[in-house]
């Protein structure tokens, strides 16, 4: 099975044109589930899913009575085990886009009913027969505007890399992923020409830098550790929600790796028609809007834009402004080479 590959210009273009037209609870499974009008959704918890709560899941409840029940540890092993077993206790989930073509290409996730699902106003790179975008995320350079006097702060992933002419300890995120393709811009090679990654190449540049990062893992730690002061510049996907809460930091799209999350269906679900149902309203304008006043992603729905806070739409990487200062993260790329890549990860890492 294929799946198409999503060019940058054919993105950008498309993200262009867009914009100018909780804690969870454990559950128990049981057959009569469908009968009960009960959804259950898995996710990545922290602020992003209790945003999921708030915007989607609350307003769908109340206007439809289906019920969103609520787990957390979404992880590709976790969704196979379930559909090759035939036991398949998720109805819906939202997956990064290097993890959807690996689901995709495995069959573990049923083509979207879109006589249901309308997705006429979402950025037509994201709508796929098996998977529709829900939010357009940036990974971006992160700075404590503590740290850098007006004028000083980094702005480009050269000057991150730059340990002598910029001080400070950096933080970096604990994965190939991302990692790589700045460790690529920083020596050089253009943003449009980054894939097939050139990996002895990123690796060397990397080497550059190593002695002077703090690795983190988690998405909600760049921040913490920014305010603290053990790190003064890191890339982040959610420092922008933190800046808008009034947090002392700042954010360059400069180079800045561009991904989105896709609603899917895992194959096999009793609840694909509710879970349909579900998609449809998360993909609808006023939902999105609401969204980004917990999490600040980009709303893939052209229609969202205007109903956005205008504190916030000058910095979501569904402005186009930003779009065009980044890359779009290779989903094709990272789905068919993320184990053998993260091995040698994790190797060097090591070294």
């Amino acid at each position: 099975m294929t799946t198409p590959s999503l060019g940058r210009r054919k993105f950008l273009s498309q993200v262009t044109g867009a914009a100018i037209a909780a804690g969870a609870v454990p559950f128990m499974v049981t057959e009569s589930r469908a009968a009960q009008q009960q959804l259950v959704f898995a996710g990545f918890g922290g602020a992003y899913q209790t945003g999921q709560q708030k915007a989607l899941f609350e307003p769908f409840e109340k206007e439809t009575g289906i019920k969103i029940v609520q787990t957390t540890g979404v992880d590709l092993a976790k969704l196979r085990a379930q559909v090759q077993s035939g036991n398949v206790e998720w109805d819906f989930v939202s997956l990064p886009d290097r993890v959807r073509y690996t689901a995709v290409r495995d069959g573990l996730v049923i083509p979207l009913d879109y006589s249901v699902i309308d997705a006429r106003k979402i950025v037509p790179a994201l709508v796929t027969p098996q998977a529709v975008g829900g939010v357009t995320i940036p990974m971006l350079m992160a700075y404590s505007t503590k740290a850098f006097p007006p004028g000083k702060a980094p702005r480009t992933w050269k000057d991150f890399w730059n340990i002598d002419g910029l001080p400070g300890q950096r933080g970096m995120y604990n994965g190939a992923v991302y990692s790589l393709e700045f460790a690529l811009i920083a020596d050089g090679v253009p943003k449009d020409r980054l894939y097939p990654l050139d990996l002895d190449r990123a690796f060397k540049s990397m080497d550059k830098i190593k002695s002077r990062v703090l690795w983190w893992s988690q998405m909600a730690q760049p921040g913490p550790l920014l305010q603290s002061g053990e790190i003064v510049v890191t890339p982040s996907v959610r420092a922008i929600t933190a800046m808008l809460e009034g947090e002392p930091l700042a954010v360059s799209y400069e180079g800045a790796a561009l991904t989105y999350e896709a609603w899917v269906v895992p194959k096999g679900t009793k609840n694909a028609a509710n879970a349909m149902k579900f998609i449809n309203f998360a993909l609808q304008p006023r939902q999105q809007a609401e969204l980004t006043k917990y999490i600040a992603y980009g709303p893939t729905n052209s229609d969202a834009a205007p109903l956005i806070d205008a504190k916030a739409r000058p910095y979501l990487s569904s402005n186009p402004e930003n779009a065009a200062k980044g890359f779009l993260l290779s989903g094709d790329y990272w789905g068919a080479n993320l184990d053998k890549v993260t091995e040698r990860w994790n190797e060097w890492r090591l070294s």
